[in-house]
């Protein structure tokens, strides 16, 4: 699913790297200034710490989550497509994955639920050059599209220019690996799927390339969560006060954060000091806007997940029909956001 573009290319590593705590407190138990005992919660991303993760980072960073009990242990893995089975083994608490992937996981068994949306609407996009002539998805019809080489890429990209009228037969599509931007900055390919259009579309302007974008949202693709925190059932079951404080944690962040892009900025140097500057400041201005939908930070609809997994269904995505309001709980959210 989308989220493989990403994750895959940073495998490399071997083993999860700490990238931030709050409130460490060695073998000591922490407690709150009233006396209460400080609840320790791991959390694996999926990527560095980029305008994705504003939430996340702000309430680490600005001590939201120390402040409200939770100390929460951030950590990039080596293979961030472990994060489902690391989360349904209960050797991470939360973990930030993509609502296609943990269909796909439960689907094949795994027992893990989403608990809360880091990013509540789609992100992977297709992005054309804006100097070929593409003017509506149609237009890729005889035209050459880079991706990843995942699963969903063919799915995506049929339904969206079907919707626009075209003939996906008549797109031609190469695979780049995951140097999609790479790809498209140097005319290679005329559109690319599997970009951001929060991320890579600022990153690609800041460079003078010309593009236009089409949202999966607006042209076919049912609505979906791109990016979720997840965690095992059994976890849901044996933690639920260090998950319910860690989220509350994380949606006052999200709350921060989109109300103050310098703050939220601050969180995310300070969390990933090796970010790129140069466009951080338009990838979250892309960003923060969509963090948080009907006044809900972290709020999942469960109509939106049955849709997207009767269309994965219908696309041959999943091995087994799944249902997709199964898969998600949102009994930990605090109140405003369930």
């Amino acid at each position: 699913m989308p989220s493989l573009t990403r994750t895959i290319a940073i495998a490399l590593a071997a083993l999860a790297i700490p990238i931030a705590l709050a409130g460490c407190g060695g073998d000591t138990p922490a407690t709150t200034a009233t006396g209460a005992a400080v609840e320790p919660v791991s959390l694996a991303l999926d990527w560095y710490a980029n305008a994705d993760h504003a939430g996340i980072a702000t309430a680490i960073e600005d001590g939201i989550a120390a402040a409200g009990g939770s100390r929460i242990a951030q950590s990039v893995p080596g293979d961030p497509t472990t994060n489902l089975t690391q989360a349904a083994a209960g050797r991470k608490d939360l973990v930030v994955t993509y609502a296609p992937e943990l269909l796909i996981a439960r689907a094949k068994g795994v027992p893990v639920k989403a608990v809360g949306a880091v990013v509540p609407v789609p992100l992977n996009s297709i992005i054309a050059r804006g100097d070929r002539g593409i003017r509506t998805p149609k237009d890729l019809e005889g035209r050459t599209v880079g991706i990843a080489g995942v699963p969903s890429d063919r799915a995506l990209l049929d339904t969206v220019v079907r919707n626009a009228g075209g003939d996906p037969a008549k797109v031609h599509t190469k695979v780049v690996g995951y140097s999609l931007s790479p790809a498209l900055a140097a005319g290679t390919v005329d559109a690319i799927i599997g970009g951001y259009w929060n991320i890579e579309v600022p990153a690609l302007r800041a460079k003078g390339v010309p593009l236009t974008v089409f949202r999966l949202e607006d042209h076919g693709v049912p609505p979906y969560d791109e990016l979720v925190l997840a965690a095992g059932e059994d976890t849901i079951r044996a933690r639920p006060e260090a998950i319910r404080r860690a989220l509350a944690a994380i949606a006052k962040g999200t709350t921060v954060a989109q109300a103050d892009a310098a703050t939220a900025r601050a969180a995310l140097i300070a969390a990933n000091p090796d970010i790129a500057t140069d466009a951080l400041t338009a990838q979250l201005a892309a960003t923060l806007p969509v963090l948080v939908t009907e006044g809900r930070p972290l709020g999942m609809d469960a109509a939106e997940w049955d849709a997207l997994a009767a269309w994965m269904m219908d696309e041959g995505l999943l091995a087994t029909e799944v249902s997709g309001s199964a898969a998600v709980d949102t009994s930990l959210l605090p109140e405003g956001s369930q």
